[in-house]
């Protein structure tokens, strides 16, 4: 249930961060995953997130601790917890500044380069930062939950966990679902040649990405929202991010390359190869949980499944 007494709230946090002057939501609340509320006290202002998805607090936390100290940019986490009826929580720096996704048409072209390169930078640096030996979810601490050793043993527990949730409700494109879901099971020799475990955002894109701006500049801020953050195939990743930006804008994806490539090379030759496959998992998730929450992307995966489908078929 989203729903929280402000009052109470308030009672709870002020030993933490002081007198809070004013609550204010942001962020999707529509969403159901989370509750995030502006807490300003004084001239200081924080961000906290009420998790309502299980294993999103875990991960957001170990995710920031990771990083702290590091040159990843993201918000100083300040406290975190879960209250006595379960409910997890986490407060950080709130981060001044616009979303990416809705400044991005007033900046000028050599601008926005600038910050997409170093959108390629901080992911190099967030792929690159500490090696790990097991694949999964981590818990607030940085620990593996779910001590997964090989991607492939990881990739197929979490098919097994989602595929129940896709055929819970009627689809109006069932076979298209069941043919998606067999080509993707019949593609599975491609995990085996996953070398390493690699930390990854998971949502890593504009709507995440803070800009502030300086002398009529803009520049990149901090990345938020961790709470999708696993240990996976980085080429996952790199599918999602960069060749969707290939095919949008070229000198974006160059400028991004660019910045990346300063930590390690993109090998675009093998992202081909994962594109599929990885598009089909994404369009499978979609339709697991979106219909009722949010139909119109939940039609995005359905046309990310039919242009997969299709590729097949040429």
């Amino acid at each position: 249930m989203l729903n929280i007494d402000l009052d109470e709230l308030k009672d709870k946090l002020s030993p933490i961060i002081g007198d809070i002057d004013s609550i204010k939501p942001i962020g999707n609340h529509n969403l159901k995953r989370h509750l995030v509320y502006k807490l300003s006290c004084g001239n200081k202002n924080y961000v906290i997130k009420l998790y309502y998805k299980k294993n999103r607090w875990n991960r957001e936390v170990a995710s920031l601790k990771i990083f702290t100290n590091s040159n990843v940019l993201t918000p100083k986490i300040i406290d975190y917890g879960i209250f006595k009826n379960g409910l997890e929580w986490m407060i950080c720096d709130f981060m001044e500044g616009q979303l990416l996704s809705r400044a991005s048409k007033d900046i000028p072209s050599d601008n926005l380069k600038q910050i997409y390169k170093d959108m390629g930078r901080q992911l190099g640096v967030i792929h690159n930062h500490k090696e790990f030996n097991f694949y999964g979810s981590m818990d607030e601490n940085g620990k593996s939950i779910q001590e997964f050793i090989t991607y492939r043993d990881y990739f197929e527990d979490l098919i097994n966990r989602e595929l129940p949730a896709l055929y819970s409700f009627e689809h109006e494109n069932l076979a298209l679902i069941q043919e998606a879901e067999n080509k993707l099971k019949s593609m599975y020799s491609l995990l085996d040649e996953v070398e390493k475990p690699t930390l990854c955002h998971n949502d890593f894109g504009p709507r995440n990405i803070i800009v502030g701006k300086n002398n009529g500049k803009f520049y990149l801020k901090a990345i938020i929202d961790f709470e999708q953050s696993t240990l996976i195939d980085k080429d996952k990743e790199l599918v999602q991010v960069y060749l969707p930006l290939i095919e949008d804008n070229g000198e974006l994806a160059e400028s991004f390359k660019l910045g990346y490539e300063e930590y390690e090379d993109i090998d675009l030759s093998k992202l081909s190869l994962k594109k599929d496959f990885y598009n089909l998992h994404r369009g499978l998730g979609i339709c697991a949980w979106a219909k009722d929450v949010d139909y119109n992307y939940y039609l995005e995966g359905v046309r990310l499944l039919e242009e997969t489908m299709n590729r097949f078929d040429i």
